[in-house]
């Protein structure tokens, strides 16, 4: 002879009921399907890990351009600025969102974002200037 579940609900042939075994038989007692608990999603900020991307590149490609001395070439230049711009416009907008997030997630990483980038941005600045003032000749833009 086969051993018979144990009483307990089951699903019914409506999917929306559980139906009552009574370990010999089906009853005639029905239950709503119990409705699973909300499965709660950590909330997430891309745009800060955008950010703090773009600030690492930013800021590596200008330590990079110093120490190896390579000069201000528009290639380098140009990626500086552009990890710096990819830092800034998502750096803001994702500590803004941070700030409206309980816990404040990726808060740290935009700023860190935010502050390589401006960094970057200062280190592309304080190279090109050198660049003009080497370029001429250090006379300062006056002439005899």
């Amino acid at each position: 002879m086969s051993q018979l579940p144990p009483p307990g609900w089951y699903p019914d042939a409506d999917s929306r009921y559980q139906r009552w075994w009574d370990g010999q038989r089906w009853t005639d007692s029905l239950q709503a399907v119990p409705l699973s608990a909300p499965v709660l999603v950590a909330p997430r900020n891309g745009l800060a890990t955008t950010a703090l991307a773009g600030g690492v590149v930013a800021a590596a490609i200008a330590v990079l351009a110093v120490l190896t001395a390579t000069g201000i070439d528009p290639l380098t230049v140009l990626l500086m600025v552009a990890g710096t711009v990819v830092a800034l416009a998502t750096g803001v907008p994702a500590l803004v969102r941070a700030n409206r997030l309980d816990p404040h997630v990726g808060r740290a990483r935009a700023i860190w974002g935010i502050a390589l980038g401006a960094g970057a941005i200062l280190i592309v600045a304080a190279a090109v200037t050198f660049a003009l003032v080497v370029m001429n000749g250090g006379s300062g833009g006056t002439s005899a």
